[in-house]
């Protein structure tokens, strides 16, 4: 647990918008790649980055907090917990799209789409099961002190 962990309550986390935001990469990088979109995944990797750094920039996150939860399409699902660790994830994510797209534009085509749908099947797994590999390795630095 970090010293900023211990000094400030636990923030409000809404699991929806985790779940919408992992379920618009998932669509959005299935369709790039039947389509041969490299284009899109390095959209993707953009959009989930800028999120990353700056949470009110997550814009898969805010179609859901801006329209689907307003219109009642989709309701909260409010956790108490440190949102670093879904940051964390995300950045991930957004790092291995960004070599997946260097790998698509430089022609290494197998590995840049490998790179992708590891990306869909990880954030497909969250999805599915609630296991997020990301905030698991982010713990895991954490526990070895690797990371604050």
């Amino acid at each position: 647990m970090s010293a900023q962990s211990l000094s400030s309550p636990p923030s409000l986390v809404d699991r929806t918008a985790l779940r919408v935001n992992q379920a618009i990469i998932i669509v959005l990088l299935v369709i790039a790649f039947v389509a041969n979109l490299p284009w899109l995944v390095a959209v993707v990797a953009v959009v989930m980055a800028l999120g990353t750094i700056t949470p009110t920039l997550a814009l898969f996150q805010r179609l859901y907090r801006d329209v689907l939860r307003p219109l009642g399409i989709l309701r909260p699902d409010l956790h108490q917990e440190d949102p670093a660790p879904h940051r964390f994830a995300q950045g991930m994510g957004a790092a291995v799209l960004v070599f997946a797209t260097l790998a698509l534009w430089l022609g290494a085509h197998l590995l840049g789409w490998a790179l992708a749908l590891l990306v869909v099947a990880l954030a497909a797994v969250n999805l599915i099961f609630g296991f997020c590999a990301g905030c698991f390795i982010f713990f895991q630095l954490q526990r070895l002190g690797l990371w604050k």
